[in-house]
């Protein structure tokens, strides 16, 4: 699914190193706690995959389209004052469909943010067609936040959170509140965290260098993968 800050571009380079910790506890589960658009955990192969996100409307459209992809195929977009009136009204329609219409036709498919007036139908239409070639069969998909998921013990568990220095997410997150339970968490499971930077108690372990697909005119960066020292 096209989703600001995903990894789509990166989820195959990314997938050996995942895949290499699931062989340490090959009858855990593979836990994602900010699934996003998920792009990484269809690419996942393990017997149990748990998606998990904050925004409800997100998990009810990857749910929709898991199960009835249909109704997604038909979804249509409209024009920017019925966008407008689904963002402040988000009660009287269903979830997945405010899902969609939160993600499909927005600027760079950031959540509820500037509708695309002049690419609108296409964007709409291309957002659409990709999260529908994603393959979600088996994926465990469910509305939480990060803070009240039980990981349990012998997992591996990818977090791909807001990052600290990224200003096109223009959401709340309390990276220091992260950073504690992720040390918390990696006692007894595998965490891989994706960032830019992150305290000087978690190692790199693999890096690339990248150009954002947000503006061609953006500097290339660096994405780099995280492991807490313990």
């Amino acid at each position: 699914m096209r989703y600001v800050g995903s990894k789509r571009r990166l989820a195959k380079k990314l997938l050996p190193i995942i895949q290499q910790g699931l062989k340490v506890y090959p009858k855990g589960m593979y836990i994602e706690p900010f699934v996003g658009g998920a792009n990484m955990i269809t690419e996942v192969k393990h017997h149990t995959r748990i998606g998990y996100d904050a925004n409800k409307y997100l998990i009810a459209l990857l749910k929709q389209a898991q199960q009835n992809p249909d109704s997604i195929e038909q979804a249509k977009c409209f024009s920017k004052t019925v966008f407008n009136y689904i963002k402040s009204n988000k009660d009287k329609f269903y979830n997945w469909y405010v899902g969609a219409m939160g993600f499909f036709p927005t600027y760079c498919n950031k959540w509820m943010e500037s509708y695309h007036e002049h690419l609108s139908p296409g964007v709409f239409d291309g957002s659409k067609k990709c999260l529908l070639n994603q393959n979600l069969s088996g994926i465990h998909l469910l509305h939480s936040d990060y803070r009240n998921i039980n990981v349990g013990k012998g997992n591996v568990i990818y977090c791909d959170p807001p990052y600290k220095f990224a200003d096109f997410y223009k959401m709340p997150f309390n990276h220091e509140e992260f950073y504690e339970w992720v040390r918390t968490v990696s006692r007894n499971n595998i965490v891989f965290v994706s960032e830019y930077v992150m305290p000087p108690d978690f190692e790199c372990v693999w890096r690339t260098t990248i150009k954002p697909g947000i503006s061609h005119k953006a500097a290339p960066r660096v994405e780099k993968l995280f492991m807490y020292k313990n």
